[in-house]
Parts: C-alpha cells; sequence; structure tokens
C-alpha cells in the first residue's frame, strides 16, 4: 500500500515556487538557462567583527533555498528530484509535498530565440502551478500526495525577485482571473524580493532619454517597467495606484522586502540614484497595504537582496512564524524651544529591529546610509502617532530552551537646522537629540488566558548587569498594547507601544493595519 502525504497546512508548509528577475540580454538569459536554479542558488559570505586577536571573521550564509533544506526539510524538486527524494537510500520518511519549484520561464526564449511577453510568463507560471506541480505529485512512483477532494488542499508559496513580483502580480490580477478563477484557490502566500512594483525611475537620467530607451525604444524589453505598460498586464486604471492588487489578492498575504544599499550595486545605480537598491526605489518596491521590510542590501550581486540572511530571516518568520508584532510612538512632543524665525527644523527619526540569535536587522529605517528616515518638519509636532514597524516572530526558534522570545528596538532622532542665505542655506551639521535601545522578551504561552502574554523590559543605557534578572523591568498590556515611555526624554518625550499577536489569523491576513506607512 502506498503511503499517503499531506501538505501540512498548520505549519504553512506548501510548495515554494520561485520566480526569477528581469534577464535584460540574450546573453544575461542564456547564463539564466544553463543555471539549474536560475540564481536562487547563490551564496553570501561576508566578513564582520570578531573578538581580539582577530577582530575580524568570515560569516557565511548558504542561500535562501538551501536553509529551506536544511531548517524544514524542504525537498528540492529539480531533475526528478521528488522521486529521488522517496527512494534516498537512508530510507528516511520525506513529505514530496513539501518542494521547492523553480519557475523556468526563460527557458523557451531561449531555445527559440525570442523574448516573449510578461503575460506568457505568467501564463508559463500558471501551468507549472495549477497543471506541472500537481501532476508531478500524481505521477510519484513510491508514494502518492493527497491534495484532498478535487486538490481543495493545495496552494503554493511564491518568492519573487525583482521582476518575477510582476510575473507573480500579473499571474494574480490578470491570467487567473481572466479564466474565472480565485487566484486564492492557488496561492497561499506571495513574497517579492526587489520588486519594482511602483516602476523604475531613473531619477539621474533626463525623462526624454529615459522614455526613449524604457519606454518607446523598449531597450532589451525594458518597457515592461513602464507605468502605462504595468496597468496595461496588471489591468490596473489610470487612477488606480500601479502598486494596487485591486482586490483580486489579499494584501494581508503579501510581503514586500526592499533593499536600500544603493552603493553596493553595478554602474546602473548611478542611472538610479539614490534611495534605492541600486536599481529600484524604496517608496516603489512595495505593494500598496501589504506588510514590508527595509534591508540593507542591493539589488543584486555579492550584497545581494536575495541572497542575504536578512530576507530570509524576514521571510521564514513571515512564512511560518507564530505572532505578529506591531510597534509604534505616541504622543510624540519635542522638549525643545522653537527656533527663531529665520531658522527651520526637521527631524530624522530611525528606528531598527533586531532578534535574538539572528545577528542582523530584520528591519531598518536609518538615514545613514539607508537613506529612508522617517521625516518631520518641526510644525508637524507633536505627532500623535509615528508607526515603526509591523514584523514577525517565530517562538519555535528561541535559543537555548529560553520561554522567551528576544528583540532589540533601536531608536535615534537627529535635528536639522537650515538658516536661509548662510553657507548653502545649512547652518549646521545634525544633532543627535535622543539614541536609546529597548531589549524586549516576550513569553506568549498564556497569550489566552485572562492574564495575557508575560512581556518583560529593559533599556539598555541603564543595564550594568544584562546577565542578572534583576536587570528585567516587567511590563503590562493593557488592551494586548505593551506601552512604556521613552527613556531619558528630556528633549523628547512619548510612548513606545508594542503589540503582539498571533499569527496568522483572517483578520490580519485579509486586511494589514499600519502595516505600511505611505
Amino acid at each position: 500500500m502506498k503511503q499517503k502525504f499531506h501538505i501540512d497546512a498548520a505549519r504553512g508548509l506548501y510548495p515554494i515556487v520561485y520566480v526569477r528577475g528581469f534577464a535584460g540580454s540574450a546573453g544575461a538569459r542564456e547564463e539564466t538557462f544553463y543555471d539549474t536554479y536560475y540564481g536562487f542558488a547563490d551564496t553570501a559570505v561576508e566578513k564582520r567583527n570578531a573578538k581580539p586577536p582577530e577582530f575580524m571573521e568570515p560569516i557565511v550564509f548558504e542561500g535562501q533555498l538551501i536553509r529551506l533544506l536544511k531548517e524544514y526539510g524542504y525537498i528540492d524538486a529539480a531533475n526528478g528530484g521528488l522521486a529521488l527524494a522517496l527512494r534516498n537510500a537512508g530510507g528516511t520518511a520525506v513529505n514530496p509535498a513539501q518542494s521547492l519549484w523553480i519557475s523556468r520561464f526563460y527557458d523557451r526564449d531561449v531555445m527559440f530565440d525570442k523574448l516573449r511577453t510578461i503575460e506568457e510568463h505568467a501564463e508559463e507560471l500558471r501551468q507549472l502551478i495549477c497543471d506541472r506541480i500537481p501532476a508531478e505529485f500524481d505521477r510519484l512512483p513510491a508514494a502518492r500526495v493527497d491534495l484532498g477532494p478535487d486538490r481543495q488542499h493545495y496552494k503554493v508559496i511564491l518568492i519573487a525577485h525583482s521582476m518575477g513580483g510582476l510575473v507573480s502580480r500579473c499571474l494574480i490580477q490578470n491570467t487567473l482571473p481572466k479564466l474565472g478563477q480565485d487566484p486564492t484557490r492557488w496561492i497561499h502566500r506571495l513574497v517579492t524580493v526587489g520588486t519594482p512594483h511602483g516602476g523604475i525611475e531613473l531619477s539621474a537620467v533626463p525623462d526624454f532619454l529615459e522614455e526613449l530607451g524604457a519606454g518607446k525604444g523598449n531597450i532589451a524589453g525594458s518597457a515592461i517597467f513602464k507605468e502605462t505598460r504595468m496597468r496595461n498586464y496588471l489591468k490596473l486604471g489610470k487612477k488606480t495606484d500601479v502598486r494596487s492588487l485591486n482586490g483580486t489578492f489579499p494584501q494581508g498575504r503579501c510581503l514586500c522586502i526592499i533593499g536600500s544599499d544603493h552603493a553596493s550595486y553595478s554602474a546602473v545605480r548611478r542611472a538610479t540614484g539614490g534611495h534605492s537598491d541600486g536599481l529600484v526605489k524604496q517608496d516603489r518596491a512595495y505593494i500598496k497595504g501589504a506588510y514590508w521590510a527595509n534591508v540593507h542590501r542591493a539589488h543584486s550581486g555579492r550584497r545581494g537582496i536575495l541572497n542575504s540572511f536578512e530576507s530570509y530571516e524576514n521571510i521564514r518568520r513571515f512564512l511560518f512564524g507564530d505572532t505578529r508584532v506591531r510597534i509604534w510612538l505616541e504622543n510624540l512632543t519635542l522638549e525643545l524651544n522653537k527656533p527663531p524665525k529665520n531658522i527651520k527644523e526637521f527631524y530624522d527619526i530611525e528606528f531598527s529591529l533586531s532578534v535574538r540569535g539572528t545577528g542582523i536587522f530584520l528591519h531598518q529605517r536609518k538615514q545613514d546610509p539607508c537613506e529612508n528616515a522617517q521625516r518631520f518638519e518641526r510644525k508637524a509636532f507633536p505627532l500623535a502617532k509615528v508607526q515603526l514597524h509591523t514584523g514577525f516572530m517565530d517562538t519555535r526558534l528561541r535559543t537555548n530552551g529560553s520561554a522567551h522570545s528576544h528583540f532589540l528596538l533601536a531608536f535615534r532622532i537627529a535635528q536639522h537646522r537650515v538658516r536661509d542665505g548662510f553657507l548653502f542655506d545649512h547652518e549646521y551639521p545634525e544633532r543627535t537629540i535622543y539614541s536609546e535601545s529597548l531589549e524586549v522578551r516576550v513569553n506568549l504561552a498564556k497569550a489566552g488566558s485572562t492574564d495575557g502574554p508575560s512581556i518583560h523590559f529593559r533599556w539598555l543605557s541603564e543595564t550594568t548587569n544584562p546577565e542578572h534578572e534583576s536587570s528585567w523591568q516587567v511590563g503590562k498590556f493593557i488592551d494586548g498594547t505593551l506601552r512604556l515611555p521613552l527613556l531619558h526624554g528630556s528633549t523628547v518625550k512619548g510612548e513606545v507601544c508594542i503589540h503582539p499577536t498571533a499569527w496568522p489569523d483572517e483578520t490580519t491576513e485579509k486586511t494589514v493595519v499600519d502595516a505600511s506607512e505611505e
């Protein structure tokens, strides 16, 4: 009797389909064709600080595809991988439904020497998801995957880099609806990494040259990133934001990873300009209303956003985590004298989030080097609410058997003063008026009880012995939210608000609350 396998929907372990980015030349497409994994097996090795006497050491990240094989038991479906895994010599039981697939939509383009349209690539992605993968499960020689009546339990996770996110959106907003099919029937979650959801803007290139090259000229097929063409294949009207899913798929099932390392990208960065990952502007790299995270990575290359540890740690928590955390500031006021009338002030609010055990920032909004601080003029204060981030945790990733999940919040506020006509208008360099780090640990074991989850916190500038239990203070939830006054607020006063909830849940998967700042 054949062994039956099922999709582990409770843990979110659906088949994953990778969708690659743009290959702008025949040579780039041919290079992609000869790569089994279309670039998704790329790795990363970097330097980091180490203790004396070495001072530096390498940090190795084997790439998210390999990590999913190692940490979540996924199976590489390439080249008969499902059957190979089932008959492995060790006799280990594996679940073929928990598998990784590559959308090889450039293969036909290379074999027949014709660059097809993005709609044709989306149709090939549809065939892979709706036809080929289920058929592969049915043909397995040693076992069968039970996908439920009429395959109703079957869905996939899409992880798409760059243009791959637009191919995925074309599938969701055009291809499937045109066939009368609901995209949620086939797609569980969508993750985009460095995708130009708002198109590509070459801010350092005159408009007429940009239009000639990427618009009417369609050099290397790049017109697909122009707004007019995008509206066509995404089925959007002239008044609808081009970043919108237009009601075809729940924004709460989407995560957008946004890069900010402009300096580490190729020579194209000179045409793109700053406030970008070197190719895609940060304000164009997210789906309207979706969850998102900023990582300091370039569009591709050695410091690429796709093969980065930061991206992987965000993606795994969004896909398989059990906790959503909203973080914001409330009632932020300046305790500073108002400047003279001929001096204008503006303020940068910077924030970063890291989780114990990762060694990296899951999210960063800093002016230097990320160019993405939240900036406010003096007249905007007091600020009733400043949304900082909505992120995800997985309590199963706790280290050393701890009952708590630990994360670190870092805050910085910088003042800038401008006086008209004085040395190109700027009077002084920026002045840091607030800088603190807050460590928080949460135990969600009692989240469903009347007591609610337990939470502890400590401000690191006040912590003399971080190894001692007495360094922690007990926090209290009010209506599910921890509220703490900013420490040492002689120049700034306000409250830090942290609101952890279970993830996923039906409400936050359909409608995102404060997921992104417009």
